[in-house]
């Protein structure tokens, strides 16, 4: 199998939030991606996308957002701007504990994935 930086990786994060907090996750998460958006000169990734997923009799609403890289290397960049950057890092700091009061407590994960390359279909575009 190839080196974890020759292929296509995934990191993923996800939450379980009671959906009266649905609203306010949606802003929280929009001011760092509007602030990703306006600074692509900070981003590594390829994409970042977000999901929900809510059972219908349920009151907690899941969040997973997938950060896709071209390589474990960019990903260590992204990960690293975070942290350096003086403007994301102030940005980081102001929304973490917003958000750690609306999360449902113990339901964060955050991992790290790498593709299995000879597995991959990518089916020609339809017409």
């Amino acid at each position: 199998m190839a080196e974890s930086n020759e292929l296509c990786s995934l990191t993923s994060s996800d939450g379980v939030f009671k959906k009266k907090n649905s609203e306010k996750q949606f802003e929280l998460w929009n001011e760092i991606m509007e602030y990703q958006r306006s600074h692509p000169e900070k981003v590594y990734y390829i994409r970042s996308r977000f999901f929900t997923f809510t059972e219908k009799w349920s009151d907690e609403e899941n969040w997973m957002f997938l950060d896709e890289y071209e390589s474990r290397e960019d990903f260590d960049k992204g990960m690293k701007t975070v942290k350096e950057d003086p403007e994301f890092a102030k940005l980081s700091d102001e929304f973490f504990p917003k958000w750690v009061f609306i999360i449902v407590a113990g339901s964060r994960t955050h991992e790290y994935w790498t593709e299995v390359e000879k597995l991959k279909v990518e089916p020609p575009p339809k017409k």
